[in-house]
């Protein structure tokens, strides 16, 4: 994440190449984590918050998979544009949503960490907050592109950009569902 936010924010196209590529070792990672989770469960048959903790780690991995797909997805983008020039009233949108969508994915692990059941409903609550930077993004870019017809092709590579941003705030979302999960066995919906 905080990758795909630094190549759109310098316009670093190398660093857009890196983040594709290294989405591969991310899917690679799944597929062995969900193998350890497996042999654990079948040679160990854990109950209670340990089932739960396998259980709802296993789903976490796949959300976090996901989270890679959106940052390579976010680099794909700038790879596509390689040169365009992103109106800058548009990206400083963009980038308050990446912001926010990191800190959230960033706090949920944290919250996973300490298994801190209180943090992760505080990290999901903020999911609105990004919500509505993406409304105020689509108003911002239907308004530059009122004023100015040539920044629909770059206001809409961004909508998609700023798109992929708002799924790993849901995401971060999911992830904190599931630590309130481990922590005290309730399934919340916290979104």
């Amino acid at each position: 994440m905080r990758q795909s936010l630094d190549a759109l924010l310098g316009h670093d196209l190398g660093l857009a190449r890196e983040t594709v590529a290294g989405d591969a070792a991310i899917n690679r990672q799944r597929r062995l984590l969900e193998q350890e989770a497996l042999l654990v469960l079948a040679a160990y048959q854990p109950a209670g918050q340990d089932l739960r903790m396998i259980g709802a780690s296993m789903e976490m991995v796949a959300e976090l998979e996901r989270i890679g797909d959106y940052a390579a997805d976010v680099a794909g983008i700038l790879l596509i544009h390689p040169e365009e020039e992103f109106p800058a009233v548009l990206v400083e949108h963009v980038a308050a949503m990446g912001e926010a969508a990191t800190a959230m994915l960033s706090d949920a692990m944290g919250s996973y960490g300490r298994g801190d059941a209180a943090a992760a409903r505080a990290v999901a609550a903020r999911d609105d907050q990004v919500d509505a930077l993406q409304r105020a993004m689509i108003e911002a870019i239907v308004g530059l592109i009122l004023i100015e017809p040539e920044a629909a092709a770059p206001g809409m590579a961004l909508s998609w950009i700023a798109h992929h941003y708002e799924r790993v705030a849901d995401r971060a979302t999911n992830i904190a569902e599931r630590v309130v999960y481990i922590a005290t066995g309730d399934t919340p919906d916290l979104d």
